[in-house]
């Protein structure tokens, strides 16, 4: 038989979902690992997807998606970022994930150079290796709260440099970029001639200030923003995401999706629009309950002597274990197997990480706790 995919073959599966199949076989096992809220899809946007399959909405779509989901959308992101956007500019996707894929495929040819950052969610690399894309990786560390330098990212660039790919707030370190730093990233790209894709999925997950859209400082067509609905209303089994892009970008997106998954399903798109136009207390609900847990989590740390970065946005907690001298797949193996407790391995997020758990603040506060007392027992063991 021939030998089947290469790039496939090749690629590592992401560390978060070797821990949720080991956890899937403990009934009782404490869910750190997964990101994912544990409060319910709105009922406004459960009844919207009933009425829209029970009024025969259940066919295939437009490609980018219903132009009535796409306008709203297009009509929020310019009110949120300044930047005119129209109804072509945005295309639906199924999920972040389908939005992040299309436009990577859309901008780089297999053999281009993407730069991307360590720590960062693992489906990047994961993307990138089925792509034929070399990733350049730029560590980020604790002394600039995990955002990169100019100056790192100038060292990156080469002439087979294609884009940038930044996450605000950022999976898993809650690192948020601040105005006069994505101003600068924004003059990086320019200067380097190069695309900034910029994955803004937990932009209504900040605890203080204000999120900072890449396409708030993109002035001449550079900046695509992958957006979703999964962790803003608590959708993520509905599998509606979203890319903003410049025009010529966004027809390319569009033209991956026809050969690809055709269209999102009609009822989640009604669904989707439901979200947007619905009561919107349930964003910040949930994000004031993530604050109070991220609070107490840290102080459950620091009073363990656990060093842990504070986030500002997202939902996850980045721990430091090197105090158990174990590297992060043994203590997260352990944690699991001995005390029926799922985390996340710091390597599985890129090199350089191998001390570090990563923990969902998206857990019921009392599993959450209780979790966070025996990974401080492990730690000890």
């Amino acid at each position: 038989m021939k030998p089947l995919s290469r790039a496939v073959e090749s690629m590592p599966r992401s560390g978060i979902r070797v821990i949720m199949d080991r956890a899937f076989s403990m009934p009782d096992c404490i869910r750190l690992e997964v990101g994912e809220p544990n409060f319910p899809t709105p009922s406004h946007v459960l009844e919207a997807a009933d009425k829209a399959a029970r009024e025969g909405k259940t066919r295939y779509t437009e490609n980018p998606g219903i132009p009535e989901l796409r306008s709203r959308i297009a009509e929020i992101f310019a009110a949120d970022t300044g930047r005119t956007t129209k109804t072509d500019d945005v295309v639906v996707t199924t999920g972040a994930m389908a939005a992040l894929y299309t436009t990577l495929m859309s901008i780089t040819d297999p053999g281009d150079e993407v730069i991307v950052m360590s720590p960062s969610w693992p489906n990047y690399l994961m993307q990138m290796t089925l792509l034929g894309i070399q990733p350049v990786v730029v560590t980020t560390t604790e002394a600039t709260r995990h955002v990169p330098t100019v100056e790192q990212l100038e060292s990156a660039v080469s002439h087979r440099t294609k884009a940038v790919l930044i996450n605000s707030p950022c999976n898993p370190t809650g690192a948020v970029i601040n105005q006069a730093q994505m101003a600068d990233i924004l003059e990086f790209a320019r200067r380097a001639d190069i695309y900034v894709i910029s994955d803004e999925v937990y932009d209504k997950i900040i605890y203080e200030g204000t999120h900072v859209s890449a396409a708030s400082h993109d002035v001449d067509g550079r900046v695509v923003c992958i957006h979703s609905f999964s962790k803003t209303y608590s959708m993520t089994g509905w599998r509606v995401g979203y890319a903003v892009a410049p025009p010529e970008i966004a027809g390319l997106i569009r033209k991956c999706q026809e050969p690809t998954v055709s269209c999102v399903n009609a009822p989640a798109q009604y669904a989707a629009l439901a979200a947007l136009d619905g009561p919107q207390e349930i964003i910040g609900e949930m994000r004031d309950a993530y604050r109070e847990r991220r609070d107490e989590a840290r102080r459950i740390l620091s009073s363990s002597g656990i060093p842990a970065l504070e986030p500002g946005g997202a939902f996850y907690i980045w721990i430091d274990v090197s105090s158990s001298g174990r590297s992060d797949v043994a203590f997260a193996m352990d944690l699991v197997d001995k005390h029926q407790v799922a985390v996340v391995p710091g390597s599985t997020f890129g090199p350089g990480n191998e001390d570090r758990v990563r923990i969902s603040l998206a857990t019921a506060p009392d599993l959450l706790y209780e979790g966070m007392r025996r990974l401080i027992d492990e730690t000890r063991s």
